[in-house]
């Protein structure tokens, strides 16, 4: 045993990087909902971006550590203690067997990642480990954790050297508000002239219909004025689609493949790790821009982050 679950918390599994070209066999994304904070925690430890990291949802959770390690938390918890003490998160952090973790709930924001120098044994598939919870597959026997699990780890072949601690500037701000930058989905134009006004001026409040697979949006009801019934599309992480209710709904890392409902936009890459701290009661506001800008945009967001974490990418 090298790590014991005494609080599983709400929902937390093993996450890393997303399953990658296998969408025609129907196999979503998955991965890590918040991309960037694994990346932070992973760096820290002295392993790549998209490394296997313990993803905790809202509320706190607990474990003893089996043996002697390196951790790191980074997210939207309130608090990292090491058997009662409080340490510092974005920071690389000496554990030793018999030492307590206690991850605190997520006050603002909503999920934390844990990374530990060594590498977690888990389930493989499709060239990937990550936990894809509908179907059963991958990470810790394709589950999220329950109280009373014993995780292992393999011990990296050397030590990777101590990571300086994250600057304070680089650290991300986690809220419940959150601003999102959007372009056009496909079936924009079926949106009546008003409500495609409207999706971007109005505060859209997060509904408590909120999981991995996607987001619910209150506010003012949309309107579609095109095809009332259209085929199944392909649908990716971070699509707003429109159901007859008017209500759009973002889809998440576990969300379907194809989808029956308009498609009215598409979460910037360079924003979509946002999606991981969406809480119910949370508020958004969307901003529309073009591909081109898009695509400036998350060149430079990866320029920024290299200078500090090396290698990095967002999904």
């Amino acid at each position: 045993m090298s790590l014991h679950v005494i609080k599983a918390g709400l929902q937390s599994s093993l996450q890393g990087v997303p399953y990658s070209g296998h969408r025609h066999i129907g196999m979503p994304a998955a991965g890590a909902a918040d991309c960037l904070s694994l990346a932070f925690a992973n760096h820290l430890v002295g392993k790549e971006y998209g490394a296997l990291a313990i993803e905790i949802t809202l509320d706190d959770a607990k474990f003893s550590i089996g043996k002697k390690s390196t951790l790191a938390l980074a997210g939207a918890s309130s608090f990292l203690r090491i058997n009662g003490s409080d340490q510092p998160k974005y920071e690389a952090v000496a554990v030793k067997p018999g030492d307590i973790v206690h991850i605190g709930s997520a006050k603002q924001g909503c999920r934390s990642y844990l990374a530990l120098s060594g590498t977690f044994c888990a389930q493989s598939l499709l060239g990937g480990q990550s936990t894809y919870l509908p179907a059963g597959l991958g990470g810790f026997s394709g589950r999220s954790l329950l109280d009373g699990d014993d995780l292992d780890w393999t011990d990296p072949a050397t030590m990777p050297p101590p990571t300086a601690p994250m600057p304070a500037k680089l650290q991300p701000r986690i809220t419940n508000d959150f601003i999102i930058r959007i372009t056009d989905g496909p079936e924009c134009d079926w949106l009546a002239p008003r409500s495609k006004a409207n999706l971007t001026e109005s505060v859209w409040e997060i509904g408590n219909q909120t999981s991995r697979m996607g987001i619910s949006l209150n506010g003012r009801p949309l309107q579609i004025t095109g095809l009332a019934n259209m085929h199944s599309a392909p649908a990716f992480s971070g699509t707003v689609q429109c159901p007859p209710n008017g209500q759009p709904f973002l889809l998440g890392p576990d969300a379907q493949t194809t989808g029956g409902y308009p498609r009215i936009a598409q979460v910037i890459r360079a924003d979509r790790h946002l999606i991981g701290q969406l809480r119910p009661g949370g508020r958004i506001q969307f901003v529309a821009i073009t591909p081109k800008r898009a695509t400036e945009i998350y060149r430079e967001k990866l320029v920024q982050l290299t200078r500090w974490a090396g290698n990095i990418h967002l999904w």
